[in-house]
């Protein structure tokens, strides 16, 4: 049994054990002496830390404890610090100046999407990463692009908009893995990476599924279809209590059609009279009309309710149980008429 320490990391807390604990102290070490000579000693400090904090949030599911092979590991993708040092001093020449005005300009940076900060696809957040600018001027300039091209009549601005941020979506990779967020920032830190493919068809959906203007159209959505679905669930339910006096209208009804056929004969033919019987006489059937619509009216009833306040069903699924039991009664009034079917049609016969 091994002994472990507890560490933060860029403000992540890791369970790490001792020997693994040691190795990465010790490493980190190599690195402030590393760069100990360079004005930038604190922030490549920091940043390889918090690299290493990525690296180990990626490999690590909760309640994981960190290994020297995982250590070991991260150091070998991150590099060794001699080497990093001994390229940082290269570059203290009389380039320096230029070097480090170059890592803050597009050149050093990566066209990616950004995910993490996306409104729908992250494109415009890119965009804003990779320039160097505010995101939201992108996303203005969609906008106004967009709303010109549907008020103003201008399909060239409409075109732009939605087409040109289509095909921005599609061409361009997103920055799904800790090496693809630092190269969309620029980060100065070269380390080796692997590369997700460029466009992945369901996990874009997925993504954009989860997007913050997918889930605001989704509650405006589900708002919408739960007060249709309370309005229609409401309206039938009441209805159900027309359904005894369904009997009587049909009945009235068949009288009526009588009356303007036969004027002088108010007699049905045997077979058509026992068949208004059934219609009107079997009270089973018309029970069993109304369970069904009233259970049917209910789930609708408890959906709209659900959507509209965008409520968590309880843990026994009420809007399971009612939906089976329509089913049931449903199944059942289906069954019952059929036979009364039959039984009508072997009496005539």
């Amino acid at each position: 049994m091994k002994t472990t320490e507890n560490i933060s990391l860029a403000g992540y807390s890791f369970t790490i054990e001792t020997d693994a604990y040691q190795e990465l102290g010790q490493y980190l070490d190599e690195i402030r002496a590393a760069f100990g000579g360079s004005d930038m000693a604190e922030e490549i400090a920091a940043d390889i830390e918090e690299r290493i904090s990525e690296l180990l949030r990626e490999i690590c599911v909760p309640g994981m404890v960190v290994n020297l092979e995982m250590v070991n590991s991260i150091k070998k993708r991150i590099g060794d610090p001699k080497e990093m040092a001994q390229s940082d001093i290269e570059q203290e020449s009389p380039q320096q100046e230029e070097q480090k005005e170059e890592t803050r300009t597009p050149r050093n940076r990566k066209l990616y999407r950004n995910i993490d900060e996306r409104v729908l696809g992250g494109v415009c957040s890119g965009l804003g990463l990779y320039f160097g600018v505010d995101k939201v001027i992108f996303r203005l300039a969609f906008l106004i692009a967009f709303f010109i091209g549907v008020f103003a009549d201008v399909e060239l601005f409409l075109g732009i908009a939605f087409l040109g941020y289509i095909c921005l979506w599609i061409a361009t990779p997103a920055a799904r893995t800790a090496e693809q967020k630092r190269e969309m920032k620029g980060k100065p830190v070269s380390l080796e990476g692997y590369r997700a493919k460029d466009f992945e068809l369901g996990k874009e959906v997925k993504e954009m599924a989860e997007s913050p203007a997918a889930q605001a159209f989704k509650r405006v959505g589900g708002v919408f279809l739960g007060l249709m679905l309370l309005t229609a669930g409401a309206g039938g339910l009441l209805s159900t209590f027309i359904i005894p006096a369904l009997p009587q209208i049909i009945q009235h009804e068949i009288y009526e059609e009588i009356h303007d056929e036969f004027i002088e004969d108010w007699d049905l033919p045997a077979d058509e009279e026992m068949i208004m019987a059934q219609i009107t006489d079997i009270h089973t059937f018309w029970v069993l009309l109304a369970v069904t619509a009233g259970i049917l009216f209910v789930w609708f009833l408890y959906n709209g309710v659900m959507l509209t306040f965008n409520l968590k069903s309880p843990s026994w699924r009420p809007g399971l149980v009612l939906f089976i039991a329509w089913i049931i009664s449903l199944l059942t009034l289906c069954a019952w008429t059929i036979r009364q079917v039959a039984e009508i049609i072997t009496t005539i016969i």
